[in-house]
């Protein structure tokens, strides 16, 4: 009967603990499906019934840990899964989880004490150690790195990588023995190589024992003389030692060396220029240099645009310098800070088709630079291509807001390209949209005073809007009262309004400051002269 009773009541627990786990089972699935479905709020309360149904679930806990920072609780996601990692301390994912929370609130002292023990419970862990790595990195902690290190070597084996960042830590830690004695393990393991015997000398330079480290630059050099980190390490020795001549001679080696890469050459170029304008040194030889290195074929170009900065620095004729400019441009045609400077070259010197052929490729290639389009309108201009130079105005506009420009410059280029414009137009025919290009000018420069003028005298020659002529011709000859021409053309617009009295007046003022300045008359003027001289006689 004892024996029955006991059955029953065992039966009945079994029944309750598996409803229970039924019940627990189906609520934590449809947690996850609210979770999935991005309703965190009704799955942080389902798995919140599931926790009280089993407070030793970890897995409950460590969903809620990833649900929490949601709804902006950091706090509890961490809270519940240092309780998961509790319940369940071996279990390599809750404690991975815990320590990516721990870095992320930079709570770096508690991260690192779980990836040590994380180390110690998984050795099988290569992400653990490197995840370790790191965290002793952080704290500066290099023998510690050590540490780790030498148990990546057990269990990968040894490697040059690890071996090289051993050496690194060393001289961190100023431990210049154990420096030395993994660069010889390297070197005897791998006695192919000679970089690690070079570093062997370099730590023998860097430790003042000089004599032993040319000894070992000098056993390398019999092996393999044009290596290029023994000629950087030997170029080095000199420099130090302060013997020029030596220094010279491997640092040639290497600049003409053709295994050293184009940026390796000019970073080592630019510290030898730097040194030369510091101490005022010897431009000569360090031209000759780079001659000698630019003899070889170049696909960049760093070292001529080096070359070129240095020139102008010791400020040497542009002769000499816009031949650098050209090999440039030779190389890398879009290269604007060659052509912009040959460019001024050739506005100094008032080369037009110079400045054609310098701005013309610019253009073709569609530079963002309003400089060349505009020069390149002014060449024209000057050469009377008037539509190529109307062209390349429009293009000067169109660019000049992007370029690299004061607002005062900007100002100026869009006056002067549309002043340029209104000339041409006339010389053209076109004079409505010369009139146009005129207006938008003054916008920008209303006291432009040829521009006043020479509106005023085309709209004179048409016959058209007078008033307006008068205006402007008046405001050219106050901004420039001793200007001929702009008398000239104040004493037509008064003949073309029939004030032929007041016309000889002006018109008598033309002729005594030509004669005053020596200037020989125009046709225009004379026959301005000679119709203004008849209206007068008739009256």
């Amino acid at each position: 009967m004892r024996r029955i009773l006991s059955l029953l009541v065992f039966s009945l627990s079994f029944f309750v603990a598996s409803a229970q786990q039924t019940k627990f089972d189906y609520i934590f699935q449809e947690a996850m499906r609210q979770k999935l479905a991005n309703k965190y709020d009704a799955a942080i309360d389902l798995f919140d019934y599931c926790h009280q149904l089993d407070p030793h679930s970890g897995a409950v806990l460590y969903e809620l840990s990833e649900l929490y920072p949601y709804v902006k609780n950091d706090s509890l996601a961490i809270h519940a899964l240092e309780e998961a990692c509790r319940l369940d301390p071996k279990n390599y994912w809750y404690k991975n989880r815990l320590v990516s929370l721990y870095l992320e609130h930079r709570r770096m002292d508690d991260a690192l004490k779980n990836v040590e023990e994380m180390a110690r419970l998984f050795p099988e862990k290569g992400e653990v150690l490197m995840m370790l790595l790191e965290l002793y990195e952080n704290k500066s902690d290099y023998a510690k790195m050590v540490e780790v290190l030498d148990k990546i070597e057990v269990k990968e084996g040894k490697s040059e990588q690890l071996s090289m960042e051993k050496f690194r830590l060393f001289l961190q830690m100023n431990d210049e023995k154990r420096a030395f004695e993994e660069m010889e393990n390297l070197a005897n393991e791998y006695p192919n190589d000679l970089r690690y015997q070079v570093v062997i000398g370099d730590l023998y330079l860097d430790a003042g024992k000089k004599e032993d480290a040319l000894k070992q630059f000098k056993s390398v050099e019999v092996q393999d003389p044009n290596n290029v980190t023994l000629l950087l390490s030997m170029a080095n020795f000199y420099h130090q030692e302060g013997d020029t001549e030596r220094y010279q001679e491997y640092i040639t080696k290497l600049l003409t060396h053709t295994d050293v890469d184009d940026a390796t050459k000019v970073r080592m170029m630019g510290v030898l220029v730097r040194e030369n304008l510091t101490t005022d040194g010897d431009s000569v030889q360090l031209l000759s240099l780079f001659d000698r290195v630019l003899q070889q074929p170049q696909e960049q170009t760093g070292l001529l645009a080096l070359k070129v900065g240095y020139m102008m620095e010791k400020k040497m004729p542009k002769e000499e310098v816009s031949p650098v400019l050209r090999q440039i441009l030779e190389i890398d045609p879009e290269n604007e800070m060659a052509r912009q400077n040959l460019l001024t070259y050739a506005i100094e010197e008032n080369d037009t088709l110079n400045i054609v052929n310098i701005c013309k490729p610019a253009v073709d290639y569609k530079s963002s630079n309003a400089v060349f389009y505009y020069y390149l309108g002014f060449a024209y201009f000057m050469m009377d291509e008037k539509e190529q130079s109307v062209e390349a105005f429009r293009g000067a506009l169109e660019h000049v807001e992007k370029s690299d420009l004061t607002t005062e410059d900007k100002l100026k280029m869009r006056a002067n390209s549309y002043a340029l414009m209104g000339d041409v137009y006339h010389q053209l025919g076109q004079d409505d949209k010369a009139f146009q290009a005129y207006d938008s000018c003054l916008i920008y420069r209303r006291n432009d005073a040829m521009v006043l003028n020479n509106y005023a005298y085309y709209l004179s020659l048409k016959k058209k809007d007078l008033q307006r002529a008068e205006e402007m011709s008046r405001m050219s000859n106050e901004l420039e009262p001793d200007n001929a021409t702009y008398l000239d053309t104040y004493a037509w617009v008064l003949f073309q309004q029939k004030r032929y009295d007041e016309a000889k007046q002006y018109m008598d003022k033309v002729v005594e400051l030509m004669e005053r300045d020596g200037e020989e008359m125009s046709d225009d003027v004379a026959d301005h002269i000679k119709q203004i001289n008849k209206k007068v006689k008739k009256k």
